[in-house]
């Protein structure tokens, strides 16, 4: 290849030469090679090697490797190269292998504003969307596109990505906030629905947002909700695809299970509104993966 072009986005504050200082000749170095040489790579080279991939990666072949900067092994957990070290290599291992593929592939090659699913080295499913000019996959985005290495392609992230073990049932049942949801979803025998193939967005009401709706009417507690009418409910807040957050717009009106429409808006944070409610609930945490859908927590129980 004669020449490389190195596309940074508009909304990343590094710039090319803090991974790369002399991008012209990574085409002919390895994958491996490549993230040794990397400032702010260093995270991932010890992950690398402690993993047992380094010599994997330097290997003829041809890879795609989504590779997060040492912020996001951080915020991750990893607190030092120290506790990259010291992790198990097997764990290691399954996370660095749900970041890469086995095929090259550029970033032109990922088109449409919808989540499509890619199968990884680690054999599960991620979720790459490309819209604007702009990638993610899953809830991380890539602030540095197509780095070419002669045995495939990097591209850095600002997130550790992590496989989900949990369906959706399974999330909302370890969070302590959603405990009235899942109640409700057990009442109205939901449970089979939300843990199908999907997949689906699941705008999720908190705790509070159920005991306000209930105090507004009047009710004691989710017993004194028809079954029916709580089941029309619960799939309002349906949406039958994996919808994350940078795939919503303002004004964007997606159908849900239910059969209508909910309306998203993004001015002053993002939004959304059932068809019957007086104000929009905010969404107040995004993007948690589940295996079959994500989900986004509100703060208030949509109404069709």
């Amino acid at each position: 290849m004669s020449s490389l072009v190195f596309l940074v986005l508009l909304s990343s504050c590094q710039k090319m030469n803090d991974f790369y200082p002399n991008p012209k000749v990574t085409a002919k170095k390895s994958i491996t090679q490549l993230v040794s040489s990397a400032s702010n790579l260093k995270f991932l080279e010890a992950a690398v090697i402690r993993a047992g991939l380094a010599e994997t990666l330097a290997k003829p072949g041809t890879f795609t490797i989504f590779a997060p900067t040492d912020e996001a092994f951080k915020t991750a957990g990893f607190k030092s190269i120290d506790d990259v070290k010291k992790a198990d290599p097997k764990v290691l291992e399954a996370i660095l292998l749900y970041h890469a593929l086995n095929t090259v592939v550029p970033s032109d090659a990922v088109q449409g504003a919808n989540a499509k699913a890619v199968k990884t080295l680690s054999g599960n499913d991620f979720y790459v969307t490309g819209k604007n000019g702009e990638v993610w996959v899953n809830d991380a985005k890539v602030i540095l596109k197509n780095v070419y290495a002669s045995n495939g392609i990097i591209h850095i992230i600002d997130k550790v990505l992590i496989a989900p073990t949990k369906d959706l049932v399974e999330l909302a049942q370890s969070n302590p906030n959603l405990s009235i949801l899942v109640a409700a979803v057990v009442k109205a025998g939901a449970v089979g629905v939300l843990q199908s193939e999907g997949p689906f967005t699941v705008f999720a009401p908190t705790n509070k947002a159920f005991e306000d709706l209930l105090v507004k009417l009047k009710l004691a507690s989710l017993n004194d909700i028809d079954n029916d009418l709580l089941l029309t409910v619960l799939k309002y807040h349906l949406i039958p695809a994996r919808v994350f957050s940078y795939n919503l717009s303002e004004g964007l009106m997606p159908v849900t299970v239910q059969g209508s429409t909910v309306k998203i808006s993004l001015s002053g944070g993002a939004k959304v509104k059932g068809m019957s409610n007086t104000d929009p609930s905010n969404i107040i945490a995004v993007n948690i993966l589940a295996t079959n859908g994500v989900v986004h927590v509100i703060d208030q129980v949509l109404l069709p």
